[in-house]
């Protein structure tokens, strides 16, 4: 789009061209206004009504106003003694109400010294249980807690606020609580009663009949014209929390290391006064040791790549994927564990590896997916507050964290998709039970967008997307929805009627001296009916994920935690 400039004093009446009233633009156009565009100004100009349209004197009063309440709006760190600021915050505490007025304190994640300074001593870490960062307990809600202790933001980064007469009613009707972002307008700097801090206060203006309201509520969910503003405080706030989960992170390393220690000696007998000092020859055989670990997985990771196992020739033509130049692994190959050699104690052992992370593409035929509803496919997700910050990536604990986060059915939410297939190798051979390996793969909200070429919404309400995820998925596996179906109404009906026979002390109304199998062998019918679709090349990731563990000897991934792996599906499209 071309922008170009007339002065109106300059455009004369109809039917005369406007073309002594064109001003350069202050950006180079692609092309030049034509004779009838220039009618056009003249005819338009002169159709409109003038008083919808500022003078030139009204216009620079205007630009000069704008640019007066530009300067006004301050970042909190540049606040000083006896000014009107206009400032964009997040109230970090609740809102303290006492019937005459509300206290508020805000922060905008920058720092200042006129700030009171608020001490972060750490979490609290336990004699019997070192801190881990990664628990709900050191996720970092600000304010007050429940026993008074202020949770943050740390340091000289939140000053408080009272709110009187008609800003005090909106705070209560619009029932602002901790966590709203909000702008202030013409918030009075001054310092409080301790005569050593900078706060905030907001009074009814003199003279305002109208009763102005100086606070607006800001909209984290506007994705398309947020305001900058509002972003860079975003952005300050998420470099705030990283600092702090860095710092936090520290510390668990450190307790976890001192704990482990501790126990170490402790089963070998040895006290603080008996450790061994270090010297030069374990220094050089731990660096020994590291470099052969190096060489050996870089081993590993490129022979896990290469397989000589051919694609089939008989593949789904409706389903394509990324890397066709890759050759085709199999489930052996990708299930098979993976060891690493090392030294313990000057000893060559091997370690088993809990997971690798690679990719792979594989032949495949789907036999189950999960949840087992289609309209739970997709689920609902509450809306990060960055995101409206372009280059933000949400980790998988903070989707986990927002998806739990979804109880309140006022929240604003936006919907993403969450399943889960289960491949059968369709390159391997039947084992002796005549199966072929199998395993299943997580399909997260982008892989699902790929495969799918369509975004999640909510499938219990919108018919329309569930008839099309439906059609497409049909061209994955065919008919495999329908007789899954089949296969669960029949689970229902069999439970039902082993209840009626418990119920009734009768026994099953047919017999057999094979009736224990008789269950294991409909499965295995069932899949196999489920598994005439044709097979497809997909790609696979390997990763890992850290889960609970109560056996100390299995807690390879920290205090109660171990490493579980776990395969997803991605560059796969229908």
């Amino acid at each position: 789009t071309d922008i170009h400039l007339y002065s109106a004093s300059q455009i004369p009446r109809p039917p005369e061209s406007a073309l002594k009233a064109l001003r350069p633009g202050p950006k180079k156009t692609t092309h030049n206004p034509g004779q009838p565009i220039h009618e056009y100004v003249s005819f338009f100009y002169h159709s409109v009504d003038k008083s919808c349209i500022p003078s030139e004197v009204e216009f620079q009063h205007i630009k000069a106003k704008s640019i007066t309440a530009n300067e006004k709006f301050k970042v909190l760190k540049d606040v000083q003694m006896d000014t009107y600021v206009d400032v964009i915050v997040q109230l970090v505490r609740q809102p303290y109400d006492t019937a005459d007025r509300i206290t508020l304190w805000i922060s905008d994640f920058s720092e200042n010294d006129s700030f009171f300074h608020f001490a972060w001593k750490g979490p609290a870490i336990r004699a019997d249980k070192p801190v881990d960062p990664h628990e709900s307990e050191y996720d970092m809600p600000y304010g007050a807690g429940s026993g008074g202790e202020w949770k943050g933001p740390f340091g000289k980064r939140s000053m408080q606020v009272t709110c009187y007469d008609q800003h005090a009613a909106y705070i209560r009707d619009q029932k602002l609580s901790m966590g709203s972002w909000v702008m202030l307008r013409n918030l009075h700097i001054k310092y409080g009663r301790n005569a050593a801090n900078l706060e905030g206060f907001l009074r009814g203006e003199r003279n305002d009949s109208d009763l102005k309201i100086n606070i607006t509520q800001m909209d984290t969910t506007d994705t398309e014209s947020p305001d900058p503003r509002l972003k860079e405080a975003l952005r300050r706030k998420l470099a705030y929390e990283k600092l702090k989960q860095a710092e936090t992170q520290e510390i668990f390393n450190a307790s976890w290391a001192g704990k482990k220690r501790k126990s170490d000696l402790a089963e070998m007998g040895i006290t603080s006064s008996d450790k061994p000092k270090r010297n030069k020859n374990k220094n050089k055989n731990k660096n020994k040791a590291k470099k052969k670990s190096m060489g050996h997985e870089e081993s590993v990771t490129s022979s896990a790549a290469v397989s000589t196992i051919s694609s089939t020739n008989v593949n789904n033509s409706n389903v394509k994927c990324d890397y066709e130049n890759k050759t085709i692994s199999t489930f052996e190959d990708i299930l098979d564990p993976i060891y690493l050699k090392t030294k313990v104690n000057d000893q060559e052992v091997e370690l088993q590896l809990p997971f690798v992370n690679l990719n792979y593409r594989a032949d495949v035929r789907i036999i189950n997916f999960m949840p087992h509803d289609l309209r739970d496919f997709a689920q609902p997700k509450k809306i990060s507050e960055y995101a409206i910050l372009s280059d933000y990536e949400e980790s998988d604990a903070d989707s986990d964290e927002e998806r739990r986060s979804t109880a309140d059915p006022d929240e604003v939410r936006q919907w993403e998709w969450r399943f889960f297939l289960e491949l059968e190798d369709a390159n391997s051979p039947k084992d002796q039970g005549g199966k072929k390996k199998t395993l299943w793969v997580a399909v997260n909200n982008f892989s699902a967008q790929c495969l799918l070429n369509l975004d999640a919404s909510d499938l219990h309400q919108d018919d329309d997307n569930l008839d099309i995820l439906r059609d497409r998925l049909f061209l994955l596996w065919g008919e495999l929805e329908e007789k899954k179906s089949i296969g669960e109404a029949n689970k229902r009906r069999a439970a039902r009627v082993a209840l009626a026979n418990t119920a009734t002390n009768r026994p099953p109304s047919h017999s057999s001296d094979d009736e224990g199998t008789a269950p294991q062998q409909q499965e295995i019918e069932l899949r196999s009916s489920q598994i005439s679709n044709l097979p497809f090349s997909c790609c696979i990731r390997q990763y890992g994920v850290k889960v609970g563990e109560e056996d100390p000897a299995k807690a390879d991934a920290g205090e109660g935690k171990r490493w579980q792996r776990m395969f997803g599906l991605f560059g796969t499209k229908i």
